[in-house]
């Protein structure tokens, strides 16, 4: 329960990736630990620090400042490697150089240039950051040059108009608070009595990027909500503390935690729950607490959760007497798979390690969309009198989510006693979702192969997935705990309450999964 261990974190990577989000409080910087705002970020401080390589970056950021300003010089807007002239380029800020995001980037990973200036505005691009930052002494030369530029008897005024008033300042100072280079959202959780089920549910939404980026782009404003018990606001917390403080060490959702209990009498105590459970308990509430729909069959849901886990599933039920099928279409956050075979009425257990070949990920979702007969008296048609003995059942996905999640169901529970199926099964990193939906099984029963296994692998982009986290149960069914292992820039990283380590992909692909998510790979 001490301080979160990070072995090797590595820099950002992705333009993609979420910035650090500015947090709002109603303390001064003052009273804070943390410094004053002196330098854009961690990275420019040094070389603005030095006399000599400070003086040539100001002296260079003003010269590029002056041409990116200039409308008239179009070779600003031209890269040096592809020649391409395009609206927005990077003038690099150690160095006379000019390049396309994309070769800026190449320039930076080569040269090691850290900071460019985009030819649009003249703001200043950290490329380890990720993102645009605000120097300043720097935004004062930038500012200088745009109001030299225009000339004219307006240019003191317009100068005196783009500085912040002190009381601006004041204002500035009293309600911000630094978001530095390192508040990745690499942090572990407190384990505060048996709570590694809620700490592995929220690494994997605080890792999942568009659940990730709404909050951080204040998709809900906790100043703004009236609601009592809001889950949202209690996850809003959780973001704020991981990515717009410099913290690593361990931190304790105690918000989030009680206003779970609240909310759910069943989660109250510190007894272990089933993070499936807690999943799906979490996301209704999200959805509730975020303007969702109450009733989601008349009227598409347009909240963050229902755009990034709800699907359609549907089910066709065909009678064999007469052919009639029987279609019903629902919305689902999750897939639940069997993890037992099963052979007509009696469950063979599934082949472990020593038993030779392994289950795959990819059989459990076949076997769940395969078609399977119903029991006497389970199904009524319509077009037949009486009963019908035999009538087949088939699930398909008719709509897949942006984010896929996967439960395989390895508890088993009956009237006297439970059970944990603890054998592996193996699932990929890439996840080809073509073949279980509507379209491929009625293509199949059609005598078409243009839908197979390998579709998506030539550009099928809705259907490709990329694994994004996995949740292990460990130990027994009754006193056992749990791991996440997540993907952070690229890097998988294992969260183990307030421990954070690296892991590898092998380390990923040998774990029980018990929960898989899995993100779209191309959403167009």
């Amino acid at each position: 329960m001490g301080s979160t261990t990070i072995l090797n974190r590595p820099q950002a990577a992705s333009a993609l990736s979420a910035s650090p989000k500015v947090v709002k409080n109603n303390k001064s910087l003052a009273s804070s630990s943390a410094a004053p705002l002196t330098y854009g970020c961690n990275h420019i401080e040094k070389p603005l620090q030095g006399p000599t390589e400070g003086n040539k970056m100001r002296v260079l950021y003003g010269s590029a400042t002056r041409v990116a300003l200039d409308s008239s010089r179009a070779h600003a807007q031209t890269c040096e490697k592809c020649k391409f002239l395009i609206t927005r380029t990077f003038l690099c800020m150690q160095c006379p150089s000019i390049y396309c995001p994309k070769d800026a980037e190449a320039h930076y990973k080569e040269k090691n240039h850290r900071f460019g200036i985009d030819s649009r505005s003249g703001h200043v691009y950290c490329f380890p950051c990720q993102d645009f930052i605000y120097d300043p002494a720097l935004e004062k030369i930038r500012v200088e040059k745009e109001v030299a530029m225009e000339g004219g008897a307006r240019k003191r005024r317009r100068l005196d108009d783009i500085k912040p008033s002190p009381e601006d300042l004041k204002y500035i100072e009293s309600n911000t608070t630094l978001a530095p280079c390192r508040a990745t959202g690499l942090r572990g959780f407190l384990n505060m009595g048996s709570t590694c089920f809620m700490s592995v549910v929220l690494q994997s939404l605080i890792h999942n990027p568009l659940v990730r980026n709404f909050y951080l782009a204040d998709g809900h404003k906790p100043k703004e909500c009236a609601q009592a018990n809001c889950m949202s606001c209690a996850m809003e917390e959780v973001f704020s503390e991981f990515f717009a403080t410099d913290k690593t060490d361990g931190f304790g959702p105690v918000n989030l935690l009680t206003t779970s209990w609240k909310c759910e009498q069943t989660l109250a105590g510190y007894q272990q729950q089933d993070a499936h459970e807690y999943l799906q308990f979490l996301l209704n509430q999200l959805h509730a607490t975020n303007g969702g729909n109450t009733d989601t069959k008349t009227e598409q849901c347009k909240c963050i959760i229902h755009r990034a886990f709800y699907g359609n599933l549907q089910s066709d039920v065909t009678c064999e007497g007469c052919q009639n099928v029987t279609t019903a279409v629902d919305p689902v956050m999750d897939l639940s798979l069997d993890l037992r075979k099963k052979d007509k009425r009696k469950l063979a257990t599934p082949k472990t390690e020593g038993d030779g070949a392994m289950q795959t990920l990819q059989e459990c979702l076949e076997r769940f969309t395969s078609t399977e007969k119903l029991g006497m008296n389970e199904y009524n048609c319509e077009n037949c009198s009486g009963h019908q003995e035999v009538a087949t059942k088939q699930l398909t996905v008719k709509r897949l989510p942006p984010v896929l999640c996967i439960q395989l169901k390895r508890f088993e529970h009956g009237s006297t006693k439970s059970s944990k199926i603890d054998t592996k099964i193996r699932f990929p990193m890439q996840l080809d979702m073509a073949p279980y939906t509507t379209r491929a099984k009625r293509k199949a029963k059609d005598g078409s192969t243009d839908c197979g296994p390998k579709s998506s692998l030539k550009g099928h982009g809705p259907y490709l997935y990329d694994l994004l986290s996995v949740v292990v149960h460990t130990g027994q069914i009754n006193s056992g705990h749990y791991i996440n292992f997540s993907r952070e820039n690229g890097q998988w990283f294992r969260f183990d309450d307030s421990v954070v380590t690296l892991a590898t992909e092998k380390d990923v692909l040998s774990a029980k999964a018990y929960l898989l998510f899995y993100i779209i790979r191309s959403l167009t």
